[in-house]
């Protein structure tokens, strides 16, 4: 069916992807266009991106990425930031003021410690 050109695979992978992205993106439009949602889905939808955050934001500041071991630890530079950048956005609510002082953070942690 396919040459053995590998190239021609990784235009069909491409392709693949991103019709599956589309769809996946797409299909709850289509499905849900001109119909009301109960308040209480709405609200429970809400607290997804917070939920995806943490999946991706979490692991990666408590693990180390060489050991793939749990690392709570005062060594643990990304863990410190983390939180030290969480206390801040809890007060300035200011979402790019807070990457730049987290980034910054981090970078002055790995230079200094």
């Amino acid at each position: 069916m396919f040459s053995s050109n590998p190239l021609e695979y990784i235009y069909i992978i491409i392709i693949g992807m991103g019709a599956v992205t589309y769809f996946s993106r797409e299909l709850p439009f289509v499905i849900l266009k001109g119909k009301k949602l109960k308040p209480a889905i709405v609200e429970w939808l809400g607290y997804i991106p917070i939920a995806v955050l943490a999946a991706l934001l979490i692991p990666a500041l408590i693990v180390d990425s060489e050991s793939k071991k749990l690392f709570i630890s005062l060594d643990n530079l990304f863990l410190i930031s983390g939180i030290c950048t969480f206390l801040f956005g809890i007060f300035v609510k200011n979402l790019f003021a807070v990457i730049i002082f987290g980034v910054t953070l981090l970078a002055l942690l790995r230079y200094f410690v």
